[in-house]
């Protein structure tokens, strides 16, 4: 299964390659003094749309486009709006992105901007799949979020482009953590990983009151996220995991880790200070992740991917204000 998967992806990166933005591998000589390890930041919110989302999203279209004249529909609490919005003007296609009448500001004017029509939900969980039905049988094609080969493949380029990274620099990696929610990212990043490091230790990486992967992974089977859950990730709020990746990472052996907001602002104040990385509390999960197991990861080589930075200005300087406090 592996093998065929990683196939894949390499198909998708020759497809993609050439539309999205190759994320460099940073890191901060202080940091991982300070840290007792050496730390390496796969930077996606240096991607077009500002996240990794527009891989998939755009692996998927590229592939519709030549297979139907028919325009796009999704849903998306905002980074896979924006991912969608730009591989629809891409293929020269319109796409209608359906977004809760919460998500940020920012998400919303710059999913606006790349052409999509914005169609903001206050029942967003109640009403989207509904909605999304009613466009497919009038005919547009439905881009899910994870849960579809094609984005799978398209988010998989993030961990190819890791190896292939770490393959230059001679760098053998102990340990890495992805942030997930559906799972297309963590499941397209960790047949890369895996398939290059047999012995490498995967985390995916939940917010405490969304821990639904770690805990359908713990059961076997997939489980719904708890009712009256909070967090400022916004990016991993899903329902459950999705079918594809569930497979895919029960599969590989993947382990999971849950952090709080608290623990995620603090990790996005040391991507700023450290590595001048503007993340989304989405995007700063991992590295949260990390910085809960510094003792246990003393000497050794550590990838944490930073999955987008669309965070909202008052979130932003809210999280930073409060350290000067």
């Amino acid at each position: 299964m592996i093998e065929i998967w990683h196939q894949r992806i390499s198909s998708a990166q020759d497809r993609i390659g050439r539309h999205v933005t190759r994320t460099s591998l940073i890191e901060s000589p202080l940091v991982n003094d300070e840290l007792g390890f050496r730390l390496l930041v796969k930077a996606e919110n240096l991607q077009k749309t500002g996240s990794f989302k527009v891989r998939g999203a755009t692996n998927f279209v590229l592939q519709a486009a030549t297979q139907s004249n028919q325009d796009f529909v999704g849903y998306s609490s905002g980074n896979h709006a924006q991912g969608l919005a730009f591989a629809a003007r891409l293929a020269e296609r319109t796409a209608t992105v359906l977004m809760p009448s919460n998500a940020p500001a920012r998400k919303i004017k710059s999913t606006k901007a790349l052409g999509a029509e914005v169609v903001l939900l206050d029942e967003f969980i109640a009403e989207r799949d509904r909605l999304v039905a009613e466009m497919v049988n009038e005919g547009a094609i439905f881009v899910p979020p994870f849960d579809h080969d094609w984005i799978v493949e398209g988010q998989g380029t993030v961990g190819l482009e890791i190896v292939e990274d770490l393959g230059k620099c001679g760098i053998l990696p102990d340990a890495a953590f992805v942030p997930t929610s559906g799972g297309g990212l963590l499941a397209g990043v960790a047949i890369c990983l895996r398939s290059a490091f047999d012995n490498l230790r995967i985390t995916g990486v939940e917010p405490s009151d969304f821990d639904d992967f770690g805990r359908s992974i713990a059961a076997g089977s997939r489980q719904q996220v708890r009712l009256g859950g909070r967090t400022i990730c916004d990016g991993l709020m899903s329902s459950q995991p999705g079918k594809i990746p569930f497979d895919i990472v029960m599969e590989l052996g993947v382990g999971f880790a849950a952090v709080t907001d608290e623990e995620v602002r603090d990790a996005m104040r040391l991507l700023l200070t450290g590595y001048s990385v503007v993340a989304e509390p989405s995007g700063a999960a991992a590295l949260a992740a990390v910085l809960n197991r510094t003792s246990e990861l003393r000497g050794l080589n550590v990838i944490v991917v930073v999955s987008g930075g669309n965070v909202d200005r008052q979130l932003f300087t809210d999280v930073h204000h409060q350290a000067a406090k």
